[in-house]
């Protein structure tokens, strides 16, 4: 991951952590990619659900990249992901679907492009 990715993923943590903010009894916790060892998103605990919040910096999400945020899911035990992906990044309606069915939120960011 070059430093752009770093500085997304640092972007993406500061949207988490703001969101925390308001909750009562709220708190964050890095996820750790169990292959790589590398930070793999948030995982948002609130009193009432715990939300997996994560970033892609691709040009395009495949199936595999939903496949690999329901792991992270199931392994934290959370309802539901959220990730992060720039305004211009290409979702096929396969990966779209899948993402809905398995709880995933994607959420485009206008105005990641100048990140890079």
């Amino acid at each position: 991951m070059g430093s752009s990715g770093l500085v997304f993923n640092e972007w993406v943590a500061q949207v988490a952590t703001k969101a925390v903010t308001g909750l009562n009894g709220g708190r964050t916790e890095p996820i750790l990619d169990q292959h790589k060892g590398e930070q793999a998103g948030l995982l948002v605990e609130a009193p009432l659900e715990r939300v997996v919040v994560c970033g892609r910096e691709q040009a395009a999400l495949s199936l595999s990249d939903i496949n690999e945020i329901k792991r992270v899911i199931a392994r934290t035990q959370a309802r539901r992901a959220i990730l992060y992906v720039p305004a211009d990044t290409s979702i096929p309606n396969p990966v779209a679907l899948l993402a809905t069915l398995s709880k995933i939120e994607i959420v485009r960011m206008a105005g990641m492009n100048q990140v890079k």
